[in-house]
């Protein structure tokens, strides 16, 4: 009986109103892993550096730190689906700039630009999500979500290596462009804005500061703070530049001896059992409650990269990428969920703009610090630093975090719309 009301909430999700909001995610998702492939390659083909590549794959979030919390607030003043376009539209042109790029400096200045787009996007997105959703299921709509960008992330780096093999690096901008043309197109033809009304004019005395009216004290919280700790250390590991995607492929070539191939097949197998764990987290979300779910994820996210401090072969890789692989749907699908509810129905934008900076940080500053223990101690102490990392990130969790599934669906009873 489970199963099959489980499945019943599912297909209650996929109705003509979310189904466009699920394409459009999907297309973002394609391009993305595009960009995955294309960027290191651009980058290092104009460079000839692997410290250039670093930097320009770390400085395409710098933007997202200021854009994020600004878009936030504008989505909630003048709505969401024409800020998600506007980001797309930052980004085509940025990627039209990198297809005639002829220079490593031309290409860093365009990434600094598709970094203002993404960083527009990614708020304004997450926004519409959280107004898309309720409560009880938001943790099957967000992993329904996942499963439509991943499975774009998935497809996007063979059909971009295709390109690439067939015409040149250079067309891979375009595909990726077309994409988000794609995105556009969705959204300005079949998603519905979710902008709240507009609430009625506050008795507030004259000269109020800009302060008091961005609603802080949704920020001075145990529960936000144990959000922000979670989502630094779940991107720390998973995010597009996280200590996975950065270091794992030396690791596996150095400590296991694995050629390019073994491990490109590993971080694929890694993305495929991350779709396929990304529903079974959404209804452990909405089943056993956020908190626990997260703490689970971490303490999983901590053993996988423990397993990575120690390679000895392609049989322990693929090991460690298999629970990573798990550990990862379950920790960003989590904080995801976990930001939505804790942000105030009025304030969604502000508050997810403000959030974000902790997914930024956890994927720009994490590798750099990780990245200096590693040249001074090793890959292995490295990753076992943040073995440990993970398991304090977990306690702080059990220690400050509060359940919101409960507490929403009990306050959405007590005061209904």
């Amino acid at each position: 009986m489970r199963s099959s009301s489980s499945a019943e909430r599912f297909r209650d999700l996929l109705t003509p109103r979310t189904l466009p909001v699920f394409l459009m995610f999907f297309f973002w998702g394609f391009g993305t892993g595009g960009l995955w492939l294309v960027r290191p390659l651009f980058a290092y083909e104009l460079s000839e550096s692997f410290l250039l590549v670093a930097l320009v794959s770390a400085v395409s979030a710098a933007p997202r730190t200021f854009t994020g919390p600004l878009t936030g607030y504008l989505t909630d003043r003048f709505g969401r689906k024409w800020f998600i376009i506007l980001g797309a539209v930052i980004h085509i042109t940025a990627l039209i700039g990198q297809f005639l790029s002829t220079t490593y400096t031309s290409f860093f200045l365009m990434e600094l630009l598709a970094g203002l787009g993404i960083g527009t996007w990614m708020t304004a997105s997450n926004a519409l999500m959280a107004d898309y959703t309720e409560v009880a299921t938001r943790g099957r709509a967000v992993a329904l979500r996942q499963v439509s960008s991943r499975t774009g992330t998935l497809i996007g780096p063979a059909i971009a290596g295709v390109i690439a093999f067939s015409t040149d690096l250079r067309a891979v901008f375009l595909f990726i462009a077309a994409c988000k043309i794609a995105v556009i197109f969705v959204t300005l033809l079949w998603v519905r804005d979710s902008r709240r009304a507009p609430r009625p004019a506050s008795k507030q005395t004259p000269g109020v500061g800009i302060l008091q009216r961005l609603d802080l004290a949704m920020f001075r919280s145990r529960a936000f703070f144990a959000l922000v700790i979670a989502t630094f250390s779940v991107n720390l590991v998973a995010g597009g530049t996280g200590i996975f995607r950065t270091f794992f492929p030396v690791q596996g070539a150095n400590a296991a001896g694995l050629d390019e191939a073994r491990v490109g097949v590993l971080i694929a197998v890694s993305g495929i059992l991350a779709l396929g764990a990304a529903i079974p987290a959404g209804i452990a979300n909405d089943r056993i409650g956020r908190k626990r779910t997260l703490i689970f994820a971490l303490l999983a996210m901590s053993g996988a990269v423990w397993m990575m401090s120690g390679l000895s072969g392609f049989e322990t890789a693929l090991l460690a990428v298999l629970a990573f692989g798990f550990a990862e749907a379950f920790g960003t699908g989590t904080t995801q969920v976990y930001a939505m509810d804790l942000a105030p129905d009025n304030r969604r934008g502000a508050f997810l703009g403000v959030w974000s900076l902790s997914m930024i940080a956890g994927q720009v500053i994490g590798p750099i610090v990780i990245g200096s223990v590693a040249d001074n101690a090793g890959f292995q102490s490295a990753f076992i630093t943040v073995s440990v990392f993970l398991i304090v990130a977990g306690v702080m969790v059990a220690i400050f975090g509060v359940e919101t599934r409960r507490a929403r669906i009990r306050q959405a009873n007590e005061h209904p719309p």
